[in-house]
């Protein structure tokens, strides 16, 4: 056979894989969930980039996607919300520790880079906030909960909370840079002292009157009362405390609706996301120890690597048992294998492994 009929050859079994892939593409888009168990391992068959093309068509996907995002926009919040509170208590720790030359004229720079750091984080937590309402309004539409809105309500009150921040992200975002200064408060009286970050009030009212083309519709009502309603100054670790309470208590019921069996289509989609994990994984496996066991004289020490896959709790719990027995390799399998992948072929390969490991002289030292 010459190169041009090699490569038509090629090109025509290109074509035929293209037109199974297709064929299964149709036959996902067209099934109702869940899937049949031979298109299930059709699809999980290909290899992952076609596979994932294939899943695009399959009825669970859109909500799959939009939960990511979520999941994603969700985590991104938590972390910014940790990260300005972490922030504000090392700058109280730091105030308030004994001897502080915080204030100090010749720490001036110290001191400015706290405010710095805070307003840096003010800046990414409330776009992180205003973010998540986005995208969990996109799952929203999908899921069309109808207790959606009154378990907002429940969770985030409405007294405008959740509006202020949301407010403050379009104020540092577009409008003005409204600047948190940090505070020191003594009590000679009962002996104490309070460290803080806070924005003034006054600050905020006068940007609220400035743009009412942005602050003064009736929409925004609860966040101008809640404004109006402060304290002179509003202490930044107060208020995230509170916000990030609400937040996660009304996503921890949201996260749940997304979680229920009776979302039939995600729940397949996910189902067979995870065969297609539980295969890659066995495959993996099978061509490592099958090369390891076969082809090499003398395998690798599966001991010297445990540290790799095990929490140091988890070995010391391992090295409990007997060295290379059976129950000591269960015993790394459940904790290594997540997914529960594992197969009696590769269990058997596994036990072959620790069996051909040194002997127990040479075992690591205990944890």
């Amino acid at each position: 056979m010459n190169p041009d009929e090699l490569n038509a050859l090629w090109l025509r079994q290109r074509q035929r894989q293209a037109e199974r892939r297709e064929a299964i593409r149709q036959a996902v888009e067209e099934s109702p969930v869940p899937l049949p168990g031979p298109l299930v391992d059709a699809v999980v068959g290909q290899h992952d980039p076609r596979m994932r093309e294939i899943m695009r068509s399959h009825a669970g996907y859109k909500l799959a996607e939009r939960r990511t995002s979520y999941l994603t926009s969700l985590g991104i919040v938590q972390q910014s919300l940790q990260e300005l509170l972490a922030a504000i208590g090392q700058f109280e720790n730091e105030a308030l520790a004994e001897g502080s030359t915080l204030f100090d004229h010749f720490h001036e720079h110290e001191l400015e880079c706290f405010e710095l750091r805070i307003q840096r984080e003010l800046f990414t937590t409330t776009n992180a906030v205003a973010s998540l309402v986005d995208h969990t309004r996109r799952v929203q539409k999908i899921l069309n909960l109808p207790d959606f809105a009154a378990k907002l309500r429940e969770h985030f009150g409405s007294e405008g909370l959740h509006d202020f921040v949301i407010a403050l992200r379009v104020m540092l975002h577009h409008l003005h840079i409204v600047e948190a200064g940090w505070n020191m408060e003594l009590s000679f009286s009962e002996g104490t002292k309070q460290a803080s970050f806070k924005i003034e009030r006054a600050t905020l009212l006068r940007v609220i009157a400035e743009y009412p083309e942005r602050f003064g519709r009736p929409a925004d009502g609860p966040m101008r009362t809640f404004v109006e309603a402060s304290d002179q100054s509003i202490d930044l670790r107060e208020l995230f405390i509170e916000y990030r309470a609400r937040l996660r208590a009304f996503h921890a019921w949201f996260k749940m609706q997304i979680d229920a069996d009776s979302l039939l289509t995600l729940r397949d989609y996910d189902s067979i996301m995870l065969e297609k994990k539980k295969a890659d994984t066995r495959m993996w496996w099978n061509a490592m120890l099958g090369n390891w066991l076969r082809n090499w004289k003398t395998p690798p020490n599966p001991h010297n690597h445990l540290h790799k896959y095990l929490t140091p709790e988890q070995l010391t719990e391992v090295y409990k048992l007997r060295r290379n027995s059976k129950e000591q390799v269960d015993l790394v399998i459940s904790y290594v294998d997540r997914e529960n992948a594992i197969t009696d072929e590769l269990r058997a390969y596994a036990y072959e492994l620790f069996e051909r490991s040194p002997p127990s002289e040479d075992a690591p030292p205990e944890m």
